[in-house]
């Protein structure tokens, strides 16, 4: 029996995609209708298509290929492995000189051998990166709209503040300990005694954790 590789990909940008859930269990029902062996999904989550080289689990997949580890990757949808335009275009070149199936769950078999097929791959490559594109804009779009409404644009708020109905405000257990890590620099303590007292004080992360030396330095260069 041949065996496959799967791989899903959800990007913090694609709120109304389908789940990495729902990936996972379309590819492994292709899988079984098939008489493919699936080998394991390999998955990366909250980061963007735009680009191969920033994502781990799809390289592992490449490097399967490269290897010839498997006999098919399976997807649920092509722009899963890439939305830009040229990259998609290599990805299914190396796909064909491996001799290793490419197969989306929406799209077929993407390394069919006949001319429509091959007309097909510079039309997917295009709709790929016009989709990126598309989400570029709207994500742009999104923000226009909320710094026009006076709402707060940005990630996770920096160590001491939160957001309360919109606005960033002081997190007193936070700014408490921002305090004693002031205090102890401004006494000489190095930042792995820092780290020491913090335990022993009993101060923690946001996260619940105790202080590396990392973030020591982190909250001295934010509450500079």
């Amino acid at each position: 029996m041949k065996t496959a590789l799967g791989y899903t990909r959800l990007s913090k940008d694609e709120e109304h995609y389908v789940s990495l859930e729902y990936q996972a269990a379309e590819i492994e029902k292709l899988c079984r209708a098939q008489g493919l062996t699936l080998m394991g999904i390999e998955t990366d989550n909250g980061i963007s298509g735009k680009t191969l080289s920033n994502r781990p689990a799809v390289q592992r997949v490449l490097a399967a290929i490269d290897a010839h580890a498997v006999d098919a990757v399976v997807v649920y949808k092509s722009d899963r492995m890439s939305r830009d335009g040229l990259e998609s275009l290599q990805i299914e070149k190396l796909f064909l000189q491996r001799g290793v199936h490419y197969i989306s769950v929406t799209e077929g078999n993407l390394t069919a051998d006949s001319v429509d097929e091959e007309f097909m791959r510079f039309v997917r490559a295009g709709l790929n990166q016009r989709e990126r594109k598309l989400i570029s804009l709207r994500t742009r779009q999104a923000l226009m709209r909320k710094r026009e409404k006076g709402e707060r644009v940005g990630g996770r708020p920096a160590y001491g503040w939160r957001v309360v109905n919109g606005e960033l405000v002081r997190d007193p257990t936070e700014q408490a300990a921002i305090n004693r890590i002031r205090e102890l620099r401004d006494l000489g303590y190095s930042t792995r005694a820092i780290v020491e007292t913090m335990r022993q004080d009993g101060y923690r992360t946001r996260s619940g954790g105790w202080f590396s030396q990392t973030q020591i330095c982190r909250v001295l260069r934010q509450a500079a």
